[in-house]
């Protein structure tokens, strides 16, 4: 940070920075730990000079999330061009992996709750966000399957397609399955407050609880969706399924949705990294029927 930056940013944190030290995760940005003069220790991240700066986007993000629930996330307290400044949640990882899932179906559940305004179906964000560095487009639709299938499934599918991720073969597949999801998903379900990227690396667990969520790609959708993503990478117990249901019991048939809504974070993996994702990919359109 030059000195400029380095002066508002002080400005704008009330004390000076004396000590900085690299934390470790981060897959598109530098992600440090800053102690300041007073003793208060704060999250800087800066996106890589190869990545987009999704800084704004996740300000909006958390502080929206923090806004209409009660989902625990780190505050924001600066964003800049290529800087976003948050507190610091210490957590010390995993000590009960029963517990712990518990307490993130606590908190997921809750979330799931929170609507949209306003009484018509509404799916989509008011406005696009990021899923990792590359782009999560929300247009509002009314009709869930079309969401799913322009905003998500297609959308993703087009941009491995055109990085080389994909062949034209398996393109097409897609886009049969994206005519037929009237067949496989409800048209309106309820529409709930989404976090969008529940992988165990954006999951701050504090021994038996959660700390803090990180890192989310929002929109209002089928909750389903942050089902399917805890349950293809989350990392979580079993008894994360037992306490979500009890607290928010899901309707009949998601065990065969949630395949189709893994499909989602599958073609983001594609796109990032290619190698076996596209066998996973292929292998859930053969399960479906889909050739």
């Amino acid at each position: 940070m030059g000195s400029p930056i380095l002066n508002k940013l002080e400005k704008a944190l009330g004390s000076r920075i004396v000590k900085s030290r690299a934390l470790p995760g981060g897959d598109i940005a530098d992600v440090s730990l800053l102690t300041l003069e007073n003793g208060t220790a704060v999250v800087a991240k800066r996106p890589r000079v190869d990545q987009p700066d999704t800084t704004a986007v996740e300000a909006m993000s958390l502080k929206y999330l923090a806004k209409k629930s009660a989902f625990p996330v780190p505050t924001v307290l600066y964003q800049t061009a290529n800087l976003l400044i948050l507190d610091y949640i210490p957590y010390k990882g995993v000590e009960s992996r029963i517990d712990a899932a518990k307490s993130v179906a606590g908190h997921v559940a809750a979330l799931h709750t929170v609507r949209p305004k306003g009484n018509r179906p509404y799916y989509g964000f008011t406005q696009d966000t990021f899923i990792g560095p590359l782009p999560q487009i929300n247009t509002p639709q009314q009709n869930w399957c079309t969401f799913f299938a322009e905003n998500r499934l297609l959308a993703m599918a087009q941009s491995c397609l055109n990085t080389h991720r994909i062949d034209s073969k398996l393109m097409k597949r897609l886009e049969k399955l994206a005519a037929k999801l009237p067949d496989f998903l409800p048209a309106t379900p309820d529409s709930s407050l989404l976090h969008g990227d529940l992988w165990a690396g954006n999951m701050l667990i504090d021994g038996a609880h959660v700390a803090a969520f990180i890192d989310p790609a929002v929109s209002y959708g089928h909750r389903e969706m942050d089902i399917a993503f805890i349950q293809l990478m989350g990392g979580l117990d079993t008894a994360f399924m037992a306490a979500y249901n009890t607290l928010y019991p899901l309707e009949a048939g998601y065990e065969q949705r949630l395949p189709l809504y893994q499909l989602w974070p599958l073609l983001v993996h594609v796109r990032l990294f290619g190698g076996t994702y596209a066998a996973d990919v292929k292998a859930i359109l053969d399960a479906a029927g889909i050739q």
